[in-house]
């Protein structure tokens, strides 16, 4: 394939979704706005092309690669979500949130890293939710820029970063954020209940989704109020 670039228009958006499925079912890899920094995106059953992106991002084999997910009940195919994690969808999806689950089913570990769980989100934007619902299944979605290197929020910093290494290119202008998402766990305790526990905060900060939960009577009948911060 040759390096594509389209610029999105408010009455061109399925059209470049269209387009988007066609390169992903081909195998290729796309940059595609998201809600939060530009991704870098392909067919999450196509282990060629997950090689590809893990390659072209000089990616550590053992993060393994996040999923992207149309809507929640595409979600629900991966995942049998517990009683906090549903709250969680409920208030941060579409949205800038990450959770890190127990997949049900075989997963292939360049997926899981060979960690046992995966990373899965719901976006806030049209165009990753509108592939993964053309390919009637998830992303990967992962930003788009080499491991290391600041994660680009604006389609020339993927350009600079991954240049030709990519076969389609989809300008939406800024991102409307400036954070990647935030990257949580829900960690269950059957005798004192469930604990979130926070591995990145991102464009969801802390503070917003602590004061969403302690107003939610769903929230409150299954959450300790207990956020606890990984080790770095």
């Amino acid at each position: 394939m040759t390096v594509e670039t389209v610029v999105v228009k408010e009455e061109n958006y399925q059209n470049i979704i269209d387009r988007a499925i066609e390169v992903i079912r081909d195998g290729g890899l796309i940059v595609c706005p998201t809600d939060t920094s530009y991704g870098l995106i392909c067919d999450s059953s196509n282990q060629s092309a997950i090689e590809r992106i893990i390659n072209v991002k000089r990616r550590n084999r053992s993060l393994g690669v996040p999923l992207l997910f149309s809507n929640v009940a595409q979600c629900e195919t991966y995942h049998e979500f517990s009683n906090l994690e549903r709250v969680l969808t409920r208030l941060f999806w579409p949205g800038a949130l990450t959770l890190i689950v127990t997949p049900k089913g075989s997963v292939p570990e360049l997926v899981t890293g060979g960690r046992g769980s995966i990373a899965v989100r719901v976006p806030d934007h049209i165009i990753p939710r509108g592939i993964a619902q053309g390919i009637k299944g998830p992303i990967v979605g992962t930003s788009a820029n080499r491991s290391g290197e600041p994660s680009p929020f604006e389609i020339t910093g993927a350009k600079d970063q991954l240049g030709d290494e990519v076969d389609l290119y989809i300008d939406a202008g800024p991102s409307k954020s400036e954070a990647t998402s935030t990257i949580v766990r829900v960690e269950e305790n059957d005798v004192e209940g469930a604990s979130i526990k926070v591995f990145r905060e991102g464009a969801l900060t802390m503070g917003k989704l602590v004061e969403s939960l302690k107003v939610d009577s769903d929230a409150l009948r299954f959450w300790t109020t207990r956020i606890i911060f990984a080790d770095k």
